[in-house]
């Protein structure tokens, strides 16, 4: 039962991080698709580790 939470948890996590992906981009008329991911500060392309939800926030401790 308690890897059914876990695996709950992950999936949340990563519907998440696209549902904010698509909150932030379709008010301002930007594809959900291209470009790639990026920072909003300097445009900088984020790469795969990046984008993993929670862990990416740990590691990165939001200095993004």
């Amino acid at each position: 039962m308690f890897i059914l939470y876990i695996l709950v948890f992950i999936f949340g996590a990563i519907i998440g991080s696209f549902l904010n992906v698509v909150i932030y981009r379709l008010p301002r008329n930007e594809s959900i698709v291209y470009p790639p991911s990026h920072c909003v500060n300097c445009k900088r392309e984020l790469k795969p580790y990046d984008l993993i939800p929670i862990l990416s926030y740990i590691f990165f401790k939001r200095q993004m």
